[in-house]
C-alpha cells in the first residue's frame, strides 16, 4: 500500500547508505522547484538554497522545472541517484490530491521521501473587481445564478487553487487550467475569468491598488498585511478553509542519515529571527516538521483529499 511504501522510504537504511552519507555532501546539490518562478515554491526553494549553502560547503542550484501541476519536476527528482544531491520542493497538494487525478507511472507516495515540512502560506479567495459581489455569501449567490456563465483558474488539475475553488463553487462554474500562477493574473485581474483562489504572498500587491477584490482568508487567521479581510469562517463557511504547506522531498530510496542531516538544516535555518520574519512578510509562515511527522501528515491528506475528489466528482485524466 502507498503508506506502508512511503513509510518505509522514510525509514529506509542500508549499509551502502551509510557510508554514501558520511561523505555528505560531495558535490553542488540540484534544488528543483516543480513550478515556475515567482511563486511561493520559488521563493522558499531559493530561500534554502542560499542559507543552507553555507552550512555545508556546497553550492545549492535551484531549478525550475513546471508542468503537469508539478509531476514534471518532481518526477525529475523521483529518478535521481538517491544520495541527497537531488532534492526537490513540493507543495501538499502535489503529494496528497495529484495521485487521485493524474494517471502517470509517477506517484509521489511511493517514489518520494518527504524530509521536512518547510511552510504553511496563507491563502485568499479573490474576484475580479467587476464582479458583483462584495462577500462570499454574495458571490455563490451569483455563481448560481449565472451557473455555468463564470470561470475559475488555477495553475493545474488538483492543485489547492482547483481543489479550493472547486469545493466552493463545484459545478457551477466553469474551470479554467493554466500553466502557473503567474500566468493566470492578467486574464483574472482583466475579468476574462472571474475567481481565484491562491496564496497570499501573491495577491497581496493586485489587491492593494485594486486590480483584484479579496473576499476571504482561507485558513483560521486573518493575516496582518489584509487586516480587514475576513476569514472563510466569519464569512460563514468554517469548512471551506484550504490548508497549504510546502516540503522538501527526496528520492525514495536516500539514507535515512541524510534526511536527518537535512531536517537538521532544515530546523536550524526556519528558526532563524531574521529569516523567519522576511518569510512571514510574504504571508509564508515557517512550520518545519521531520520527516516521520510529514510522512503522517502526507498520509492522512492523501486519504482526505481522495474522499473530497470523489465528492467533487473530479476524474482522473
Amino acid at each position: 500500500m502507498r503508506r506502508r511504501t512511503m513509510l518505509a522510504g522514510a525509514a529506509a537504511l542500508a549499509v551502502p547508505g551509510v557510508a554514501r552519507s558520511q561523505a555528505w555532501p560531495t558535490q553542488s546539490i540540484r534544488m528543483v522547484v516543480p513550478y515556475p518562478p515567482g511563486g511561493s515554491n520559488d521563493v522558499i526553494g531559493r530561500f534554502l538554497a542560499e542559507r543552507i549553502a553555507p552550512l555545508v560547503g556546497q553550492p545549492f542550484v535551484v531549478e525550475n522545472r513546471p508542468g503537469a501541476g508539478g509531476y514534471v519536476g518532481a518526477e525529475l527528482v523521483a529518478r535521481a541517484a538517491p544520495d541527497g544531491h537531488t532534492l526537490t520542493i513540493v507543495s501538499n497538494s502535489l503529494v496528497t490530491a495529484n495521485p487521485h487525478l493524474v494517471r502517470s507511472s509517477f506517484d509521489p507516495m511511493r517514489d518520494l521521501v518527504m524530509v521536512s515540512r518547510l511552510v504553511s502560506v496563507h491563502t485568499m479567495l479573490v474576484v475580479t473587481p467587476g464582479l458583483p459581489a462584495a462577500n462570499v455569501r454574495e458571490l455563490l449567490a451569483l455563481v448560481t445564478s449565472r451557473r455555468g456563465q463564470l470561470s475559475y483558474p488555477s495553475s493545474g488539475v488538483g492543485s489547492f487553487q482547483h481543489l479550493g475553488a472547486a469545493a466552493l463553487v463545484g459545478t457551477d462554474a466553469e474551470y479554467v487550467p493554466y500553466g502557473g500562477a503567474t500566468a493566470l493574473l492578467p486574464d483574472l485581474m482583466a475579468g476574462r475569468t472571474h475567481l481565484f483562489v491562491g496564496a497570499v504572498n501573491s495577491l497581496i500587491p493586485q489587491v492593494r491598488d485594486g486590480r483584484l477584490r479579496a473576499l476571504a482568508i482561507l485558513g483560521p487567521d486573518r493575516i496582518a498585511q489584509l487586516p480587514d479581510v475576513p476569514t472563510i469562517a466569519e464569512a460563514g463557511f468554517p469548512d471551506k478553509e484550504v490548508p497549504i504547506w510546502l516540503g522538501l522531498a527526496a528520492p525514495a530510496a536516500t539514507p535515512r542519515p541524510i534526511i536527518a542531516r537535512l531536517e537538521a538544516l532544515v530546523a536550524q535555518v526556519l528558526s532563524d529571527p531574521e529569516g523567519a520574519a522576511a518569510l512571514t512578510r510574504q504571508g509564508i509562515i515557517p512550520s518545519a516538521l521531520g520527516s516521520a511527522e510529514t510522512t503522517a501528515l502526507t498520509v492522512r491528506e492523501h486519504r482526505e483529499q481522495g474522499e473530497l475528489i470523489r465528492r467533487l466528482g473530479i476524474t482522473p485524466s
